[in-house]
């Protein structure tokens, strides 16, 4: 099938990426059918991450079959991978020699079928980052995937949420009843998208003008954080913190970021005060008719903070509009918003040391097991890895015995069964990169690291070059990328296909975007003093 594109470019100046090349403007069926595709790409992100994470073969396994077809079609479709830039071919290239590896290790592998199913599981995100490179045809659609995006984000968080408030209706399916797991059914994988979110709305909620719609962006953040901050993952809050310096670092509008986070931190300071008070609520053991009326005061408390923080921005966005700052104002603000960020930390720092009553105690739960607690709020105070370190002992072991070709993909349960120190069964390494020198040997894991250093290293450099809403749609975009890659670090996301598709989907929006850092982006709103100079 061949898709000629339409001869809609005469008396037009070509468009030029990066490197001045020219790059003229899709014909009008071939723009149609690439909006076709990203919105396809969109709606098999949203399935995956709001039917149980596509966890088993059953429920992913017609998605990876739909996304080589549709990958299949787009390469039949003439002028389609045109104007992909070779910088972005190079991370093609390593994300394609990863899923060569794990097929060739089908000629040694422990277990074909586990191999087999690895090897569709990493085609199909293969399959959404190439189609997507592509399919993305102006740097106008940006703005709306994004939002597009955080409504994906939404969708997990308000479910999460509904799990809090009406426990009975919306059991949680975590291993304590405790900890929010959403509609990915992983607590931890669940905090990763929540992280993700969370970059996703600051970046896009500066990009806005109108005070009413960044009042009810402000609203989003807050549900996202504290949603997160429900799932008690410390990986994911971690990974977050990770993600705020990346998106600290690239936005040009740093102030406004540290303005926004001010304003978010007093609604939301005052409602984990509240939920600390509601005895029980972080508490296991504890019976479905006190959780209902638990559920029922939180819920009044979060509509109160959610009502308080579209107040407080609407608020600003409307006074920063209309009055402007001088650049002595600006310094003053700024070390004013560096303050209270430092001052909370003590105070949270000190808090925490009072409660369990000195420096000593709380040491001691800082490396205690944090499993030994039935108060799962106390979770977030220990540094214990658990059984990870057996597992990463473990994975590490099997790499130094087969360090070319590992046991093969997706095998680490059976290494685990074999070498295990205690009793406590795994899946997967909970180390994307280890996972594979572990399974596929060294080769697949320079081509994971390449792709990962190749993607995060174009974005990072295009937003830095960047200029205006480009600047911070790429930031906040490369942030959610480095809250995915940091948290895998820990857990085992990649084989929850329903986060990474989702990651993979924005990874293709990102790098495609990063290559038209010269193309003009407008502001689509009127803003709050934006345009004006920030620290």
């Amino acid at each position: 099938m061949r898709v000629e594109p339409a001869d809609d470019t005469a008396g037009r100046e070509p468009d030029r990426g990066n490197g001045g090349e020219k790059s003229h403007r899709p014909g009008r069926l071939l723009a149609v059918f690439k909006a076709v595709v990203l919105l396809a790409l969109a709606a098999i992100s949203a399935y995956g991450m709001l039917n149980q994470g596509l966890y088993t073969e059953g429920l992913w396994l017609p998605v990876a079959a739909g996304s080589l077809a549709l990958l299949l079609v787009t390469i039949l479709v003439r002028g389609y991978y045109a104007d992909v830039p070779q910088a972005v071919w190079v991370m093609v290239a390593l994300l394609a020699a990863l899923v060569g590896i794990k097929g060739l290790s089908m000629a040694w592998t422990i277990s074909q079928t586990e191999t087999v199913h690895e090897i569709l599981r990493s085609s199909m995100y293969l399959a959404v980052f190439v189609a997507g490179l592509a399919a993305l045809a102006s740097a106008r659609q940006v703005g709306p995937l994004v939002d597009v995006a955080i409504l994906m984000v939404a969708a997990v968080a308000g479910y999460g949420l509904l799990q809090k408030i009406n426990p009975v209706q919306y059991p949680i399916d975590s291993l304590d009843d405790v900890r929010i797991d959403s509609t990915l059914e992983y607590v931890n994988t669940t905090a990763a998208i929540l992280g993700m979110g969370v970059a996703l709305v600051l970046a896009r909620m500066t990009t806005i003008r109108n005070a009413l719609l960044r009042g009810l962006y402000a609203a989003v953040t807050l549900a996202f954080l504290v949603t997160l901050y429900l799932t008690v993952s410390r990986g994911g809050i971690g990974s977050l913190m990770v993600g705020m310096i990346a998106l600290l670092i690239l936005t040009e509008k740093r102030l406004q970021l540290l303005v926004n986070l001010f304003l978010l931190s007093l609604p939301g300071a005052w409602l984990l005060w509240r939920i600390q008070s509601l005895e029980g609520f972080m508490q296991t053991g504890v019976s479905d008719e006190q959780r209902i009326v638990l559920g029922t005061a939180f819920r009044d408390d979060l509509i109160a903070a959610l009502v308080v923080a579209f107040v407080l921005q609407a608020a600003y966005a409307f006074l920063a509009s209309r009055y402007e700052l001088r650049p002595v104002g600006r310094r003053v603000l700024g070390a004013l918003a560096v303050a209270v960020v430092v001052l909370i930390v003590g105070a949270g720092v000190f808090t925490a040391v009072n409660a369990y009553g000195g420096v000593g105690p709380a040491y001691e739960a800082l490396v205690d097991n944090p499993y030994q607690t039935e108060d799962l709020g106390q979770r977030l105070t220990s540094l214990d890895m658990g059984f990870r370190e057996d597992y990463w002992r473990v994975g590490w072991e099997a790499w130094k015995e087969h360090p070319l070709t590992g046991t093969g993909a997706g095998t680490f349960k059976y290494t685990w069964l074999e070498n295990r120190p205690v009793s406590q069964g795994v899946q997967q390494v909970h180390n994307l990169y280890l996972e594979q020198g572990t399974e596929t040997g060294v080769f697949a894991y320079l081509a994971l690291v390449g792709f990962v250093v190749a993607l995060v290293g174009y974005s990072a450099r295009a937003a830095w070059r960047a200029r205006g809403e480009s600047r911070l749609l790429l930031a906040g975009l490369t942030s959610a990328l480095v809250i995915y890659l940091v948290s895998s670090l820990l857990e085992w996301h990649w084989y929850l296909p329903g986060s990474t598709l989702f990651f993979f989907f924005l990874a293709g929006i990102t790098a495609r975007f990063a290559c038209m850092e010269n193309w003009t982006v407008h502001e689509t709103t009127e803003s709050p003093a934006d345009e004006r100079p920030q620290p």
